[in-house]
């Protein structure tokens, strides 16, 4: 008698199990996604995904691939559960621990939801985004709409705003001129600015050209530290005098003969970046003390 009736408590104890393993997968899974149910941040962006099509995804762009870090940012997107719920929920994957290519996918998703932005206005939420997927400096038009809280999509049309992942200087960037540092959010055409002969002499210079551009949402900057303390953040494709990208550096290399001493990737803050073309025979300026080429090319 005492052995069925442990039998039958151990029973009891199993399907009392079982039973909160579903109810807690039908909350993880099923629950939020019902007709009536309003979804998460997460949710609504990738219902914005799935109606607009894939965002520019700058992480990573014109960066040697250790850089694009799926292991180490793991814990950091784990943490924010209501994201990591709705990625597993949307690649169909266990709440357990992860093989390193789920790991991969899950943090190409947390890449593609840092691409859209939304805001929220009332009952609904404004997003807006660059259309990709595929890395490039090429300007795109912003794509806009709103989503409500149930993930419905509507009021999709281009944007005011030209963008595209940073090629160009952070906006508190100090381009050198004759007349001291200017911020390279301030310089303009006809303006004049320290540019560099062949053979490396200072010369006088006239800005030529000057741009600026929105960032997608989600790109990156490196933000270069070298050992006599100049520091210069801007985009990774972005070439000093001698032709290296910034992407491209590690620390310990040179720059003017100065050592890195770090290299950081930091986010485009200020949401634009800018670049100049100055007159002569290089087109190259000193931004933060640091010789750098145009991403600008002369007209013909």
């Amino acid at each position: 008698m005492r052995n069925r009736l442990r039998a039958f408590r151990k029973r009891r104890i199993a399907y009392a199990l079982v039973a909160l393993v579903v109810l807690w997968a039908v909350g993880l899974y099923v629950v939020p996604i019902l007709p009536f149910v309003p979804r998460s941040v997460a949710d609504l962006k990738f219902s914005v995904i799935d109606n607009v099509g894939e965002p520019l995804v700058c992480t990573g762009w014109g960066m040697p691939n250790p850089r694009s870090n799926p292991y180490g940012e793991y814990p950091h997107i784990v943490s924010d559960l209501p994201t990591y719920s709705a990625i597993i929920r949307r690649e169909h994957l266990p709440p357990t621990p992860l093989n390193d290519d789920q790991v991969v996918a899950v943090y190409r998703d947390w890449l593609k939801l840092n691409a859209v932005r939304l805001e929220r206005d009332g009952a609904v939420y404004r997003f807006d985004m660059f259309p990709g997927p595929t890395p490039s400096g090429a300007l795109r038009n912003e794509l806009v709409g709103k989503v409500d809280l149930l993930g419905h999509v509507y009021e999709v049309h281009q944007g005011p705003g030209l963008g595209a992942c940073p090629i160009c200087l952070a906006a508190d960037s100090l381009i050198s001129t004759p007349t001291g540092p200017v911020f390279v959010s301030k310089i303009a055409v006809g303006m004049q600015v320290w540019s560099a002969s062949h053979d490396g002499r200072p010369i006088v210079a006239v800005v030529l050209k000057m741009t600026s551009r929105l960032d997608a949402p989600g790109s990156e900057m490196i933000h270069v530290f070298l050992a006599d303390g100049r520091q210069l953040t801007a985009s990774a494709p972005h070439e000093i005098a001698d032709g290296r990208s910034l992407g491209s550096l590690t620390v310990s290399d040179q720059i003017d003969g100065v050592t890195i001493t770090a290299l950081e990737v930091v986010g485009a803050s200020s949401g634009h970046t800018y670049d100049l073309l100055p007159s002569g025979e290089t087109g190259e300026y000193w931004a933060n003390g640091i010789l750098m080429r145009s991403t600008l090319k002369p007209d013909s």
